[in-house]
């Protein structure tokens, strides 16, 4: 993927035929290739449809299934905003260490009924200990 592969989720869909004819000048130009072109020309024509199909899907999904495709494409999108302002290795770095973070967060959570018990029997025990 580019550097700015993924910031193609940002664009509306108007802004599409836009970028179509800036993409032509940029091939008389001799900026851009034509293959290139067509790929974008290929991205307004089939982008309306996948989106429908995309919205179904999602929408027959269970909410928590949803909220957690949103927050891939929350990642990807950070991704590859933080891609472009620091370079590529940076944002690897980046989201690798959020990962960590995630992965260390939902441990910890995993756990916290362990240490609640822990905790409840050790305050009866020096409950107990304690009496005069």
């Amino acid at each position: 993927m580019t550097r700015i592969g993924a910031l193609w989720l940002l664009l509306p869909e108007e802004l599409l035929g836009l970028v179509l004819v800036a993409a032509v000048f940029a091939v008389m130009f001799g900026l851009m290739r034509g293959r290139t072109v067509l790929g974008i020309a290929a991205l307004v024509v089939f982008l309306p449809a996948i989106a429908l199909v995309v919205e179904h899907v999602l929408g027959q999904l269970p909410p928590w299934v949803a909220l957690l495709v949103l927050l891939a494409v929350g990642v990807t999108m950070l991704r590859a905003v933080a891609s472009l302002i620091l370079g590529g290795r940076a944002a690897d770095t980046m989201v690798g260490t959020l990962a960590a973070d995630v992965v260390r967060l939902a441990v910890m959570c995993m756990f916290i009924p362990f240490r609640l018990a822990g905790r409840a029997t050790r305050a009866a025990f020096n409950g107990f200990n304690h009496r005069d």
